[in-house]
């Protein structure tokens, strides 16, 4: 059976497409059969969602995206039967796209009689005299439009006023469940000022991010207070669009504020090192961290090897808010992991992070987590110019979004040099160290060795706990 998928908005906004299979694949995947730009459409998925058809029905099947799939305005949960006219939304913000099926070929393929069935009808009963069956049929069709007259008449009253109740506790529920979303919002702003004002001293870019996330947000809670003051007029739709964006909100506010920013940061700070490795007379900036006071470093391995393979000629390393490069050197890596351990050549007693969790308990799906490193090295405000810098780290937050077991993906933020960086629970210890991301996601879904895989390589050392 043909189907007709309209874009309603997006990058896409205005095109068509038909598709004359059973199964088509939506997101921004390459071999995606309704494929959406990677580079504008963010609330898209790599692999989205898939249309389905069985048994001349049509199905939307949502495999585990990242911001859920929608039918009318109601999410979909493992499968959802959708119809002509029916509006998906790919994810909460993200664009529309309206259903068409084929009605005819529905019928054709409904109303097709076998042979078989065909030759096994009962016999015609005789024929009757066909001025008796005409009238006959006139009386019949006389008392039976009546009746249906009375019961049409009678069906569009009560039709007519049960829609009306209806929609007024449909308005009044939408009403109230909006409000309860707005307020909920609300009472998460108070603590994340706090959050901003407590950083501002410590990282000006954090808190300004912070800030400016903040500000959106106030933006959606105005809107949704005038949208609930008028829930009569809004519709169905756009209340609950606005209502799954103010929850969303909600939720990265709380996870911010879940954690003690100011003291994970204060803790861990001054043990987080810019590094530069010379690969074959090519220098690779990443982030490195302290787990020893005699000057232990670890980063990642793909920071220490050159594409054949060869261990860098020379390390240099830059501890936080100091202006001195210092040589290193490298110890080991791992042969599982994405981690390496360096040492800083000088004697001295050196910066540590607080500690490194053995078993990362607290990096459930959801949970708050904090990173802190060099997304795009020097390039990223600092004092002073090119290598003469005071080196200043970058904090980001974020939350959990999946746990296996050789991988720990987080929603946050990392980019060129961020490779090394530690990623911090609730109690400021390092639970994860970022090695990659995923490309299609500017940034936004990183990946990190997780914490036991990182207590097994440093063994029985002092600073795991």
């Amino acid at each position: 059976m043909t189907i007709e998928l309209r874009i309603l908005d997006g990058s896409r906004a205005g095109e068509r497409e038909r598709f004359d299979k059973s199964v088509v694949t939506i997101g921004r995947h390459p071999l995606s059969d309704l494929r959406f730009d990677p580079q504008t459409e963010l609330e898209v998925s790599t692999r989205h969602a898939e249309l389905r058809e069985d048994d001349h029905h049509w199905s939307v099947f949502d495999p585990g995206s990242t911001n859920g799939t929608f039918v009318n305005g109601e999410r979909v949960v493992g499968s959802h039967r959708v119809h002509t006219g029916d509006v998906l939304l790919l994810g909460a913000g993200g664009p529309r796209v309206e259903v068409h099926l084929d009605i005819r070929s529905m019928t054709a393929a409904a109303g097709t009689t076998t042979e078989m069935e065909a030759m096994t009808r009962p016999p015609a009963a005789p024929r009757r005299d066909t001025n008796v069956r005409i009238a006959e049929a006139v009386e019949a069709e006389t008392a039976s439009l009546k009746r249906m007259a009375a019961i049409a008449i009678a069906a569009v009253v009560v039709i007519a006023v049960a829609a009306l109740v209806v929609n007024r506790r449909q308005s009044s529920a939408r009403e109230r469940s909006l409000l309860d979303v707005v307020a909920r919002s609300e009472s998460a702003s108070a603590p994340l000022q706090r959050t901003i004002h407590e950083m501002r001293s410590r990282d000006s870019m954090f808190s300004r991010q912070l800030a400016e996330r903040d500000s959106l947000m106030a933006r959606d809670v105005v809107r949704g207070r005038q949208m609930a003051a008028t829930a009569s007029a809004a519709s169905a739709e756009s209340v609950a669009l606005l209502s799954q964006r103010v929850s969303s909100d909600t939720r990265v506010r709380q996870a911010i504020t879940a954690m003690d920013i100011p003291r994970v940061h204060d803790a861990n700070d001054p043990a987080v090192a810019l590094i530069a490795s010379d690969l074959d007379g090519t220098f690779i900036a990443g982030t490195a961290f302290s787990v020893s006071p005699a000057g232990e470093l670890v980063t990642n391995k793909h920071v220490m090897r050159s594409a054949a393979g060869a261990p860098p000629r020379r390390i240099r390393v830059l501890f936080a808010n100091t202006t001195d490069w210092l040589p290193a050197h490298l110890v080991r890596v791992s042969e599982t992991d994405d981690l390496a351990l360096i040492q800083v050549d000088g004697a001295g007693t050196y910066p540590t992070v607080a500690g490194v969790s053995r078993t990362g308990s607290d990096t459930r799906v959801g949970s708050p987590i904090a990173t802190i490193g060099y997304p795009h090295a020097v390039d990223t405000p600092m004092e002073g110019s090119g290598l003469n810098v005071r080196a200043r780290t970058t904090t980001m937050t974020g939350m959990v979004s999946k746990r296996l077991a050789d991988v720990l993906q987080i929603d946050s933020y990392a980019g060129k040099g961020s490779s090394g960086s530690p990623v911090f629970d609730v109690h400021g210890n390092v639970v994860g160290v970022i090695y990659g991301g995923e490309p299609e996601s500017q940034g936004r879904i990183v990946y990190a060795v997780p914490a036991e895989r990182l207590a097994a390589f440093l063994g029985s050392a002092p600073i795991v706990r």
